[in-house]
């Protein structure tokens, strides 16, 4: 039976849209669905609950256009992203399992986020949202007639992430599983270009086999930490950080983060983000937890690693890329910061690629 025929014979409830996503499992499987096939599942305002492992594309067909696209990185973690443009007014409708949710506008109009036990949140852009569900809890997307509107995130499902890899890093997720606790909970995060790049980046990306699963789990991750790093501040607000200097804080690092290779000077940052430099290194270090010299040395080695890792080229090469004029003080500078030499990151590598080739 074709996926439309299934659809088309199922009435709209919770029960019924369980027994259709068994009926059409099979259709599911596949990564890219035709404008027929995704636009049956649309015209019913949901989208059926497992098909979060797969990838999902809808365009040009009244009265939505555009695409919905679910990744899944690892067991426990999906990336999401969805540029829709309505013709009408239209809400998808999705059933959850037991889930953490961040979501973030990527550009276009606002959308209205409602799930039940929570006020209505409008998603603004750059402005990160985390939601916590139950399973079978609904989540509803609302997006007004005329506009476009592109949204991204993770899902994350705690208890899987308890397990290897990701176990690893299960004390520095505290704070997402301690909120996940709280049972209709939700927090409207401070904007963040760098959440917005993040998943950007995730849609940008030209990798493929193993090198794709590597990329997306580190850029994931580096969400991950982002949205943990604001959660953090927007509580460090009542440990003396008001959102004004909060907000001169984030324009500083984004500004580091545009060019760390030749970044500002502090003076000159200070200055292009109107506060006084002490200040600005005060609350800096509070935000960050670390000066802005010692979050440009961690930026750049991360950034070096990431290259050691991704395109394995000379070590020489990637000091210089980074913003190092001497290899032998960036090697140095990278053992004691990783606990290991560069070079046994790129044997690491080339390592793995003979082991793949096997």
């Amino acid at each position: 039976m074709r996926l439309q025929e299934c659809v088309a014979k199922t009435s709209v409830t919770n029960a019924s849209l369980y027994e259709m996503t068994k009926m059409i499992r099979a259709e599911l499987n596949r990564t890219t669905f035709s404008c027929r096939d995704i636009a049956a599942i649309l015209r019913l305002g949901r989208l059926p609950a497992e098909t979060d492992a797969h990838d999902v594309r809808a365009v040009n067909h009244s009265p939505i256009k555009g695409e919905f696209t679910v990744q899944s990185v690892v067991s426990g973690i999906h990336t999401v992203v969805s540029d829709i443009r309505c013709n009408d007014d239209f809400s998808l409708v999705n059933p959850m399992r037991s889930s953490l949710m961040c979501l973030v506008l990527l550009g276009g109009s606002p959308i209205t986020v409602h799930s039940s036990g929570r006020p209505a949140i409008t998603l603004d852009h750059q402005r990160p949202i985390i939601l916590n569900f139950s399973h079978n809890e609904l989540l509803e997307l609302r997006q007004k007639a005329g506009s476009r509107s592109a949204v991204g995130g993770i899902v994350i499902c705690p208890e899987k992430i308890q397990s290897p890899p990701w176990s690893s890093y299960i004390s520095d997720f505290s704070p997402l599983l301690d909120f996940y606790a709280r049972p209709n909970n939700y927090l409207k995060l401070l904007p963040s270009q760098r959440c917005v790049r993040l998943v950007s980046e995730i849609l940008s990306h030209n990798y493929n086999g193993k090198l794709r699963k590597l990329y997306l789990e580190s850029v994931v991750l580096a969400f991950i930490v982002e949205i943990i790093r604001l959660m953090q501040v927007r509580d460090s607000h009542s440990e003396g950080l008001n959102l004004k200097h909060f907000g001169k804080v984030l324009a500083a690092r984004e500004i580091i983060d545009s060019d760390i290779v030749n970044p500002p000077t502090a003076h000159e940052l200070s200055q292009q983000v109107g506060v006084n430099i002490t200040t600005l290194r005060i609350n800096f270090r509070i935000a960050f937890n670390n000066s802005i010299g010692g979050y440009i040395h961690d930026r750049r080695l991360d950034k070096a690693r990431a290259l050691l890792r991704t395109q394995a080229p000379l070590i020489a090469d990637v000091s210089r890329l980074v913003g190092y004029t001497n290899a032998t003080a960036f090697a140095t500078a990278y053992r004691k910061h990783f606990g290991y030499p560069p070079s046994q990151e790129v044997k690491t590598e080339s390592e793995m690629d003979r082991r793949s080739a096997v």
